[in-house]
């Protein structure tokens, strides 16, 4: 039975179970392993990567707390659905675009508004521009699996205005788009996350009552230049789509927020009033 071609990495600040249970995830989203197919035994598992069995079974135990694995003494390990509806909060892909690759959901988007106007004062910090300039704000509520997770509003500088002007198909990946318009690489972003209630806004918007819990997310990224690109703020039902917030501890005994390898670097300013939109 085939095991992920992966090299365990003993000098990452990674685990190595979560470097396993990361394979593992790839290859059942993957559908190297259909729902109810049984895995290569936690043994085959040592002996192809040199871990112990010990590594194995926290892999295993993260893959079943994502519900993408059962276990039941005897039967050894079994894929379950590999569609896991959760987004990795440290990726430095557009929000949500990774995970249709990753996870193999159906994300679909409506463009609420598209128009080049004055940032918030919020954004043109975060973007590093002037007070007043204008940008580009984009603005889009989105559906996994057909309902309704989460509401979006990008905010980019008026630079790249021509790169993101007739939008016109909401499924596009805004990232995507700018690589190929404006041959931005995305270098690094960071991510600040807290609990709200939903306004009357979002309550309508993510179809919740009023005061319902919402997570908000803030967000910048930068290019390959080290440049300020994109900021947005995004409130999300958490119970139609999970947070998965990751960490390692560093060389240096820091803990940091790993995504392949990469730690995201430079910090945001926190919104202000970030359950009123």
């Amino acid at each position: 039975m085939s095991l992920p071609e992966l090299e365990i990495d003993r000098d990452s600040p990674i685990p190595l179970y979560f470097q396993l249970a990361q394979a593992l995830e790839h290859e059942i989203v993957a559908g190297t392993w259909q729902t109810g197919e049984r895995l290569p035994s936690e043994q085959e598992m040592c002996d192809r990567f040199g871990i112990s069995r010990t590594t194995v079974r926290q892999a295993l135990a993260r893959l079943e707390q994502q519900g993408l694995v059962s276990r039941h003494k005897g039967r050894g390990p079994r894929a379950r659905d590999r569609r896991q509806k959760t987004w990795l909060l440290q990726s430095a892909d557009g929000f949500l675009q990774d995970e249709v690759s990753r996870l193999g959901m159906q994300v679909s988007s409506e463009i609420l508004r598209l128009e080049v106007d004055r940032l918030p004062n919020w954004a043109s910090e975060a973007l590093d521009v002037p007070k007043d300039e204008p940008g580009v704000t984009l603005e889009r509520l989105r559906s996994v699996e057909g309902m309704v997770a989460l509401y979006v509003v990008n905010h980019l500088p008026a630079r790249l205005a021509d790169a993101v002007s007739a939008y016109d198909d909401p499924n596009e990946s805004l990232y995507q788009r700018l690589a190929q318009r404006a041959g931005i690489e995305v270098a690094g972003a960071r991510r600040v996350l807290e609990a709200v209630n939903a306004s009357d806004k979002l309550a309508r918007l993510l179809e919740v009552e009023r005061g319902a819990a919402l997570a908000y997310v803030q967000s910048v990224s930068w290019d390959a230049d080290l440049r300020p690109f994109d900021c947005y703020r995004a409130w999300l039902r958490t119970d139609r789509l999970k947070v998965d917030v990751q960490v390692a501890a560093t060389k240096h005994g820091t803990v940091s927020a790993i995504v392949g390898g990469g730690v995201y670097g430079p910090p945001i300013h926190p919104a202000d009033r970030p359950d009123r939109p």
